[in-house]
């Protein structure tokens, strides 16, 4: 393949934390970081959450080979610890003396101090005094939970050396997007990658020109049952509110973007990057165990791990010998381990908690599971399949269908289907022919979601963010004038009217397009009716085709929509 050329700029992740025992986001962020550096690129992770063990981190991260040399390691709090806030001046505001409310005071691990925690009476929440190293203040800020959707919206308060205020924000998002106008300033283009839904708030919109904002979504952004019409929680509903404020919005399946499309609109700021995953060399004399079946995943409720360790109880009344080792930590070991000894398991069913090396045990296991609830595009299953390892999994939104080619590198079953999936893996285990087979295709499945293919795609993607920034748009009104919209008898539409949109700045609405959706209630099945378009002076002339129009399907309700570039406007018209 031919080697792809990333356009020049400075590259930045932003994040809340990254921490060394964190699951397939974090290393999918770190991995990208890695593959850029690979590229000639020095990439920066940026963290936006209080640690004290900022370094530490790294250093756990670099020995494990997620990190390396050529990526920046920078946090928001240990920035302004050691370059303070510049020559600015005092404020006159003096610091409040909160000390007789003072609860709790921490300490970095080399023993120097690092926050102060207040409870004062009639405050919601905490107030911090983040310390240097002489144990004085640098920042006041109130607490504030990305994960739990806070805003962060009161004041924080810039602290210089002699405990005087010298300045404030009004929230944590005008904190946040100082940080990154300074450390890009002088720099003629920055690319910033957000990674996670809770920060896209806090940065999102940033209007600078040389800065381009790609949020990359990691996971499923609707609730059961999983269409792209079911609800979303506040988190990604705060997301798709600032599509229209990103270069590039960024999902890793087409399933996932053509339900954001069908929700939002298909604008031009819409791509798909699959995740990556690093062909290893097999390790010289390894073996598959025709008894061994292998998971890797954090113990929480979206892998269900309970639906494995059940499964698995019917293979092992098939396979007496069969063995599941499930790798990883989480909040539910405890639950886990009582349903394992619950179904006579203990001898079958292992619980082997973190390991660093435990994609290592792929290379010698003939099967592996994945039985969570949902997913983006599951690093496990990647890594499963470039050790040759075959998966059985079940088929959901969004990953496994696009990763796996049923019957020929893994079993695809139904989502909830535990026989199937017991009969997959007991096919598996009872054949190592087939394991063999199976194997070499998994392979080669894998080695198309190869570093090089991957930066094609974030060429091709990032190219076109830079290319579309001029070609913004922000439609601020639209109001629609309709002359006629009846249903006649057998169910034809008829519809005539106009669009008068009201743009940010003058522009033409050549690229505008509209479009009319019948969509139906209880499926959520859409189908797109004939709708002719003409464009005047910021108008948009609509109307349906033909003497009778088109037949609108019983029972379904309609969508008008406006899409242009990367805005889209819409409303539901009911017929009388």
């Amino acid at each position: 393949m031919p080697v792809t050329e990333l356009p020049q700029g400075r590259y930045l992740t932003c994040v809340f934390q990254a921490a060394p025992h964190a699951g397939g986001q974090t290393r999918a962020l770190l991995m990208r970081n890695r593959i850029f550096a690979r590229e000639g690129i020095r990439p920066d992770v940026l963290t936006l959450g209080a640690t004290n063990d900022h370094d530490e981190r790294r250093e756990i991260l670099l020995e494990r080979g997620q990190l390396v040399e050529g990526i920046g390691w920078r946090n928001i709090y240990e920035h302004y610890l050691e370059h303070g806030w510049g020559d600015r001046p005092a404020t006159g505001e003096p610091l409040a003396d909160l000390d007789p409310h003072r609860t709790d005071e921490r300490f970095r691990p080399d023993g120097s101090p690092w926050r102060i925690t207040y409870k004062v009476p009639g405050a919601h929440l905490p107030i911090y005094d983040y310390l240097r190293r002489d144990g004085t203040p640098y920042l006041r800020i109130p607490a504030f939970g990305l994960t739990r959707g806070g805003r962060g919206r009161d004041t924080i308060r810039q602290v210089g050396p002699d405990g005087h205020v010298v300045g404030q924000f009004a929230s944590a998002a005008e904190w946040f997007r100082r940080w990154i106008r300074e450390l890009t300033e002088g720099d003629e283009r920055a690319f910033v990658f957000i990674d996670s839904r809770h920060v896209v708030p806090h940065v999102v919109p940033i209007r600078i020109k040389r800065i381009h904002l790609i949020y990359v979504m990691h996971n499923i952004h609707v609730q059961p049952p999983f269409r792209w019409d079911s609800e979303t929680n506040k988190a990604y509903r705060r997301v798709l509110r600032r599509i229209g404020g990103l270069d590039a919005m960024v999902t890793l399946t087409e399933r996932q973007r053509e339900d954001i499309a069908q929700r939002r609109g298909r604008t031009s700021n819409l791509f798909v990057v699959p995740n990556p995953v690093e062909m290893p060399a097999a390790p010289a004399g390894a073996a598959r165990d025709p008894d061994r079946v292998a998971i890797v995943a954090r113990l929480e409720g979206q892998k269900r791990l309970e639906e494995a360790i059940a499964a698995f109880e019917r293979v092992t009344q098939e396979v007496p010998s069969a063995r599941l080792d499930i790798f990883g930590e989480g909040g539910q070991r405890e639950r886990l381990q009582a349903a394992i000894d619950g179904a006579g398991l203990a001898g079958n069913v292992t619980l082997r908690g973190f390991h660093p090396e435990a994609r290592d045990a792929l290379w010698t296991a003939s099967a592996f599971m994945l039985t969570s609830a949902f997913e983006g595009h599951p690093l496990s299953i990647l890594e499963s399949m470039s050790r040759g390892c075959p998966v059985v999994s079940y088929d959901i939104k969004y990953g496994p269908r696009e990763q796996i080619t049923d019957g020929v590198d893994g079993f695809l079953v139904p989502a909830g289907d535990r026989a199937a999936l017991a009969r997959g893996v007991v096919e598996l285990l009872r054949s190592p022919e087939l394991v063999e087979r199976m194997s070499a295709a998994a392979r080669e499945r894998a080695s198309r979601f190869g570093p090089q293919e991957f930066v094609a795609a974030w060429a091709a993607v990032l190219r076109s963010a830079v290319e579309q920034r001029g070609k913004r748009t922000q439609i601020t009104d639209v109001r629609l004038d309709l002359e006629r919209l009846r249903r006649l008898r057998w169910g034809r539409l008829q519809l005539a009217g106009t669009l008068q949109v009201e743009l940010r700045r003058p522009r033409t609405l050549k690229a505008a397009e509209v479009q009319l959706s019948a969509i139906d209630a209880a499926t959520g099945a859409v189908t797109e009716l004939p709708l002719k378009v003409g464009r005047q002076d910021g108008r948009l002339r609509i109307r349906t085709p033909g003497v009778l129009g088109p037949r609108l399907p019983d029972g379904a309700r309609l969508r008008l929509r406006c899409t242009w570039r990367n805005s889209a406007w819409e409303t539901e018209l009911t017929t009388p």
